[in-house]
């Protein structure tokens, strides 16, 4: 099932990446065809194929805006889902957080220093009943 989700991110930030250079395309495009015709003409002067070629090109760049604002919102909401869905899991399986290890850690290391000295008054009193006898 990770292999699933795995894969299905990888698509939506491919389809964002993808969506984001053909919009850039588009613009550049669009920038050219200015630049070519040298100052923009105003919309009385444009010939009918180039006031279609300009509405096709701004309603693609709309679309691909709305496109991308849809594939992120997307990607966000699956990686909320994931994130909350992997806790619950985690969570039933009972498996400890970072906080839960960290605290046993220190549990460890608290008890292991009262290991050493426990053991250094042992070897003391051995020491000490060695030379009473």
């Amino acid at each position: 099932m990770a292999d699933l989700i795995d894969k299905a991110i990888l698509i939506g930030i491919g389809l964002e990446k993808k969506a984001k250079e053909v919009l850039e395309e588009l613009q550049q495009a669009g920038k050219a065809a200015k630049g070519a015709e040298g100052a923009e003409k105003p919309a009385e002067e444009l010939t009918p194929k180039q006031l279609i070629e300009n509405k096709v090109v701004e309603d693609g760049v709309k679309a691909l805006k709305e496109f991308l604002g849809v594939v992120r919102s997307a990607r966000e909401r699956l990686e909320k889902d994931l994130t909350s869905s992997s806790g619950k899991v985690l969570e039933k399986l009972n498996v400890p957080t970072s906080d839960d290890l960290d605290i046993v850690k220190e549990m460890a290391r608290i008890a292991r220093e009262k290991v050493d000295r426990l053991e250094k008054k042992v070897e003391e009193l051995e020491a000490r009943l060695g030379k009473a006898q």
